[in-house]
């Protein structure tokens, strides 16, 4: 199982674009799961501060990969498969 952790701000004009895609590829990849995290939230902030994140959107994959910015489907898709146990 793969999790996706998005880390988003209410304010950020970015987020609903990096939403949309990790939602079209949770859809697309049923042994993935993810969710959206508010950077505004006690959760949200005690996770970017454990990961360095100083701005969104921000993804973290399977707690390993961190990934900023808005994601294109194969740019995860790569991350995913890397992470992937054999």
């Amino acid at each position: 199982m793969i999790e996706i952790k998005l880390l988003t701000s209410p304010t950020c004009p970015y987020c609903p674009m990096a939403l949309d895609v990790v939602r079209r590829f949770v859809e697309k990849h049923k042994d993935v799961v993810a969710m959206e995290i508010p950077v505004t939230t006690d959760e949200g902030l005690k996770i970017a501060v454990k990961y360095g994140i100083r701005g969104v959107p921000a993804l973290i994959i399977n707690d390993q990969a961190v990934l900023m910015g808005v994601p294109s489907i194969s740019e995860l898709e790569s991350i995913v498969e890397k992470l992937k146990p054999a």
